[in-house]
């Protein structure tokens, strides 16, 4: 196996079990509503699942979005790829998951302040849960963490593909499902 599938493959399978870990974590959140749904039935409550249910979801936006890109299921605007010739398809495609990689890499960089901030204060929530915010924000920016490396992983593999000749694969890797997609 060549190190760009090597390292392709360990990203799908990180992406994989992530996948099954943030279904398990959805699932508990459902379970959570449910069960407080039932409880107020009979005047009771849990209370905070709302705010429960946020963190859930705020953790589950960042870690899905590598597996995402890697699935190609990204939302793009196609008015203008469509009407071009295959190399020139291929030049918006990298261009394409290099903004990817920098945006998301920014926004990396720009979490991590916020994160140390709330370990350093020990700040709490202001809700009656007073959650620890390190402890929701951290598994949050480590989700950006691992979109910015899939994004780089997959740029670097599109150049190194274009570069060894292999234009389509690097179309596969970084186009549209609809050209040939690699199994996520």
């Amino acid at each position: 196996m060549n190190p760009i599938d090597g390292t392709l493959g360990v990203c799908r399978a990180i992406n994989r079990l992530t996948l099954i870990g943030l279904g398990v974590l959805i699932w508990g959140g459902v379970m959570i509503v449910l069960i407080d749904i039932t409880l107020r039935l009979f005047g009771s409550s849990l209370g905070g699942t709302d705010e429960i249910s946020g963190y859930i979801m705020a953790i589950v936006a960042a870690w899905g979005m590598g597996y995402t890109l890697t699935a190609l299921g990204h939302i793009r605007i196609e008015a203008l790829r469509d009407r071009c010739g295959t190399n020139f398809k291929l030049v918006l495609d990298v261009l394409a998951i290099a903004a990817v990689a920098v945006v998301i890499t920014l926004i990396a960089f720009k979490g991590w302040p916020v994160v140390e901030t709330s370990i350093r204060n020990q700040s709490r929530a202001n809700t009656p849960l007073e959650t620890l915010l390190w402890t929701v924000q951290l598994p949050w920016f480590i989700g950006w963490i691992w979109f910015a490396v899939v994004a780089w992983v997959q740029f670097l593999a599109s150049l190194v593909l274009i570069a060894q000749g292999k234009a389509e694969r690097a179309m596969q890797l970084i186009g549209m499902p609809n050209e040939g997609q690699i199994d996520p």
